[in-house]
């Protein structure tokens, strides 16, 4: 049996632009952060003649879905990041998915989108933690790691 080459999520890093991708802006201490998923819609082609009397259907248009991620709290990183949403800023996010444990060097998710702040409790002991939401917009790039 070949050996697993599947990584932990340890060295991820997110980040947005919003110029275009010439600055990045990393998300502090990252604990979570999905990968970009689709879904695909159908579009019903059935027809008086279709074969065995059965619905036949053809792939429709890909639909984004959004894009969770958490981190520690930071003053900075929620200051820019409710600027973003109060804005109503579409930017450019990033997803550098790491290929061995600590190095941020793989495969690579790029799309845009707006960022929506969900909060997070704070306790008397223990890190207060920041859950957020990207609202994905268009098609996203995927460059696999070298």
């Amino acid at each position: 049996m070949a050996e697993s080459v599947s990584t932990i999520g340890y060295g991820d890093k997110l980040e947005w632009s919003t110029d275009g991708g010439t600055t990045w802006t990393e998300v502090a201490e990252l604990k979570t952060c999905d990968v970009p998923a689709h879904t695909v819609e159908k579009a019903e082609r059935t027809h008086m003649s279709s074969p065995g009397r059965t619905k036949e259907y053809t792939p429709g248009l890909r639909d984004p879905q959004d894009v969770s991620f958490a981190f520690n709290f930071n003053s900075t990183d929620y200051a820019a990041l409710y600027a973003l949403e109060t804005a109503g800023t579409v930017a450019d996010w990033r997803h550098t998915l790491a290929t061995e444990d600590g190095t941020a060097t793989g495969a690579i998710y790029e799309y845009a989108g707006f960022v929506e702040l969900a909060g997070g409790a704070r306790e008397v002991e223990g890190v207060a933690e920041v859950t957020a939401t990207i609202k994905r917009t268009g098609v996203a790039t995927f460059t696999a790691a070298a």
